[in-house]
């Protein structure tokens, strides 16, 4: 912070601020997943099939004699295939964070002068049929295809400027759904 000074000796971070932005972030993270278990627990209690098949998976992997671990997620694919459809149909966030163009920018035939404030539209990109037929159905089978279409969820954004705590997010919605 002493290093980033203005012209008068002040500096535009300062604790307040560093606070106030962790507290954002902290924020930030709470709220979004706790909407995202609300609607896990919706879609659960609309689909019961989804639940029953769940269980049935995951007591094959614990045998009912311990907890479930975020170490048994590789064998659990049903189960992360409906955490990607809660993310897909819930979208909490369906628009990124705004940015600026650093310089003019030629997408397809449009030109984006530099400046110019730009944000990626998520939920185009999870609704898209062509990766995703019948997009408003809920349909976690549709992640078990081996298309890998789980690559175009990305509730998280995309890149340098992805949701830092994504690990811990997909941590707790694995345990806690």
């Amino acid at each position: 912070m002493k290093n980033e000074e203005n012209s008068n000796g002040s500096s535009s971070f300062d604790e307040e601020w560093l606070l106030m932005s962790l507290l954002d972030l902290w924020t930030a993270g709470q709220e979004t997943t706790t909407v995202t278990l609300k609607w896990a627990f919706a879609y659960l209690l609309l689909h019961p099939q989804v639940k029953t098949r769940i269980e049935k998976e995951l007591l094959s992997i614990t045998k009912g004699q311990r907890l479930l671990s975020i170490t048994d997620r590789p064998n659990t694919p049903y189960y992360n295939a409906v955490i990607n459809e809660i993310h897909r149909c819930a979208l909490i966030i369906p628009i990124n964070f705004w940015r600026d163009t650093s310089e003019d920018t030629m997408v397809g035939s449009y030109l984006i002068p530099k400046g110019t404030a730009i944000s990626a539209q998520i939920s185009s990109i999870m609704t898209d049929e062509q990766y995703f037929i019948d997009k408003y159905k809920f349909n976690p089978d549709r992640f078990l295809t081996g298309d890998r279409i789980e690559q175009m969820v990305v509730p998280f954004g995309l890149g340098k400027r992805a949701c830092p705590g994504e690990s811990l997010a997909q941590a707790e919605l694995y345990l806690v759904s």
